[in-house]
């Protein structure tokens, strides 16, 4: 008894300098509970692992790192063995550096002055000089190659694995099922079952949650639904697995998984993965990796020389060891990101929709667990799918998911309008998804509509010349006339400097042909909006990406009722037009400081039509275009990367977005990347790209260096 009011002593002595600071610990167990009991006066915020989601120990609520916020806690404190800092410490350390959070041991000790900011350093090093090559010239020299499954052989397209638990409640949900806490209850569940599989894990659920036998088979045939919607192959390690089976080599998968072999053998099935020999679940035998899998394994390879090949440092790389059999890693999606120069995003992931949105990222840039090799962790970026991936299509998820939240909160419009040519795939986006949903009358229609600063300046000159002010500064005033406003240039008047002194006074001196040309593309362009399905008195949303508002303010000269315009970004002059518009970014910064602002030719470029900008109203009302400037093959590019948006704007709403978060920083984040990456291979160029600006006349870079 003396003994232990001793170590209390101790212990709280070490840790009296925390007194005032708001504290959390990692960690449920013993040494937890101990340190809570020394402590218990303290500010104790709460207790977080990566084991437990609910509950409490000691008294103290279990957190979820989701949960916490910045400036919600000073100092976290590490309740475990000295040997198992380490690692805890690496998975905790850039969170806790985002939110000034200081990491001590339960001593006192300040581990990130003991550690560093990078405490696997020399580990991620060695990783950069890993190579498929290196793996086939290994597997050559073993009889029985074994390979982990989940981040190995295949991934999901969720940050981490319980991620899947937030899509099952909303689909439960969806189905009348409500089930709040899903992911804790389930977590628990999984835990009381002590390693079964899931049909025993469901036994559990249903007694803690009072499900009925048919609630019970419904949200599990969601969860299986939902596993086989996530998983994709790690195409790399596959092709590892064919090539052993090419040499003649015993394969077989072994995992720590409640998922028994039959199902993981279908969904592998579904995926193309086969020919291996067998699948060892740790669920199946009522052991892991750690306590006697790779025992039951090796009954059945006795005598071959055996492989293995994980990703997990515990259970794929030490615990094969203690069997005799060699070991290889390779680093999940998740992992590759901390050690690449990307890893500083990830403590600012706020909520699962962020966190499922770089996921999906990552099951796409780091499904090659190689694609790191020669790097120093600087990402490459080499074909066109990849770029739009990585910046444009986050930003284009942003949009539309925005969008629809704000035609929620925001009844009484009649159509959602798309000004081209930025709008191009975000109209296509949207009828896409009314077409899928499942009702469609709840979704208003949408137009495409071809406009441009060159037209609706022309059919709004004759009204309220003002309009030209924020379009003509710095331009020569014939080309203003000509270029612009579409005067011929046998009716130009000769440009007197004392006379007409600026591009708007040369302007008004050619009035009468400006109101008669106004008034004739004004009325074609009327009967144009009236043939695409918009009423002049209707009430409209206007979207646009980044702009000034000059269609939007032209437009409202036509439109009876102004438009309310919708916009990623609008950018402010001096002098704005008085318009009503939303922005649909929930902004960290100062326009002129954002990532989206600074990129936004590039996206400019990505998202517009394959057709020239509009520029006047022929006979017949039918549209006339500028010259195109773009060539066929980078048409064809941008086509490809509009693609890939869309397969990626497609799978995240249908597969992985829930409804009620909001993505915040995450598409800003990313983008602000964009100089931060290594071009190759096709993507050489991509910095050279440039944007021409048929009001100017100019070829913008579409990178601001």
């Amino acid at each position: 008894m003396i003994e232990e009011n001793k170590q209390k002593q101790e212990i709280r002595s070490n840790l009296l300098q925390f007194r005032e600071k708001k504290i959390l610990i990692y960690g449920t167990g013993v040494i937890a509970k101990r340190i809570i009991t020394c402590i218990s006066d303290f500010n104790i915020v709460g207790v977080i692992d990566g084991l437990h989601f609910g509950g409490e120990v000691a008294g103290i609520p279990v957190r979820l790192w989701d949960e916490i916020k910045s400036g919600e806690v000073d100092v976290i404190l590490i309740a475990a063995l000295q040997r198992n800092y380490k690692d805890i410490y690496s998975r905790i350390i850039d969170r806790c550096l985002a939110y000034g959070i200081r990491i001590y041991s339960e001593r006192g000790e300040d581990l990130i002055s003991y550690y560093g900011h990078n405490p696997s350093f020399f580990d991620d090093a060695k990783y950069y000089r890993k190579n498929e090559k290196e793996l086939k010239q290994l597997i050559e020299q073993y009889d029985a190659i074994s390979f982990d499954l989940f981040d190995t052989l295949v991934m999901r397209k969720v940050l981490e694995p319980t991620d899947v638990f937030d899509i099952v409640e909303q689909q439960a949900r969806k189905r009348g099922i409500l089930l709040p806490q899903f992911k804790i209850l389930r977590r628990e569940a999984e835990l009381q079952a002590g390693g079964s599989d899931i049909y025993h894990i469901y036994e559990r659920l249903g007694n803690q949650t009072g499900l009925t036998e048919e609630e019970k088979e419904a949200v599990l045939e969601i969860e299986l639904a939902c596993e086989k919607s996530v998983l994709v192959p790690r195409i790399k390690m596959v092709e590892m697995l064919e090539y052993a089976q090419s040499l003649g080599k015993r394969t077989n998968i072994i995992s720590d998984m409640y998922l028994n072999a039959g199902i993981l053998d279908g969904l592998l099935n579904e995926m193309g993965i086969r020919g291996y020999d067998k699948i060892y679940v740790s669920c199946d035998y009522g052991v892991s990796k750690g306590s006697g899998l790779f025992e039951e394994y090796l009954k059945d390879v006795k005598g071959l020389k055996c492989l293995h090949i994980g990703d997990n440092r515990g259970s794929d790389l030490q615990a094969p060891l203690k069997y005799g059999i060699d070991s290889y890693g390779i680093k999940s999606a998740y992992d590759m990101l901390k050690i690449s120069n990307f890893r500083y995003i990830l403590p600012w992931i706020s909520n699962y929709n962020e966190k499922s949105l770089l996921g999906l990222i990552l099951s796409k840039l780091f499904n090659n667990p190689y694609a790191l090799y020669g790097t120093a962790g600087i990402i490459q970026i080499d074909n066109f799918e990849m770029l739009s991936t990585l910046f444009a299509a986050p930003a284009a998820v942003m949009f539309m998911l925005e969008l629809f939240t704000f035609l929620q909160e925001n009844p009484g419009y009649e159509k959602v309008v798309f000004s081209a040519r930025d709008g191009y795939l975000f109209d296509k986006l949207y009828k896409e998804i009314k077409e899928k949903s499942v009702d469609k009358k709840k979704m208003l229609d949408s137009v495409y509509l071809l406009a441009s600063r060159k037209l609706c300046l022309r059919t709004a000159m004759g009204i309220d010349m003002r309009v030209l002010t924020e379009n003509i500064t710095g331009k020569k005033p014939e080309a203003v006339l000509v270029d612009i406003l579409g005067v011929p240039k046998d009716k130009l008047k000769p440009f007197d400097l004392e006379k007409h002194q600026d591009a708007i006074g040369y302007c008004l001196a050619h009035k009468e042909i400006l109101d008669e040309k106004s008034k004739i593309t004004r009325q074609r362009y009327m009967k144009y909006l009236l043939d695409c399905g918009l009423k002049l008195d209707g009430k409209y949303l206007f979207c646009d990406l980044v702009s000034k508002g000059t269609v939007q303010f032209a437009l409202n000269y036509i439109f009876q009722e102004p438009l309310d315009g919708f916009y990623v970004y609008r950018l402010i002059s001096g002098k704005p037009y008085p318009i009503k518009v939303t922005d649909a970014y929930q902004k960290e910064y100062a326009w002129l400081e954002s990532p989206l602002i600074k990129h936004y030719f590039y996206l400019e470029t990505v998202f517009t039509s394959a057709e020239p900008s509009v520029e006047d109203m022929g006979e017949n009302n039918r549209p006339t275009f500028s010259i195109e400037t773009r060539k066929k093959e980078e048409i064809a590019i941008i086509q490809r990367e509009q693609n890939a948006i869309e397969d990626f704007f497609l799978d995240y709403y249908e597969n992985l977005w829930i409804e009620g978060e909001r993505l915040k920083r995450l598409p800003e984040l990313l983008m602000g990347m964009y100089n931060e990456v290594e071009y190759i291979g096709e993507c050489s160029c991509a910095k050279e790209i440039k944007l021409y600006d048929d009001m100017d006349g100019v070829y913008y870079k579409t990178v601001k260096e």
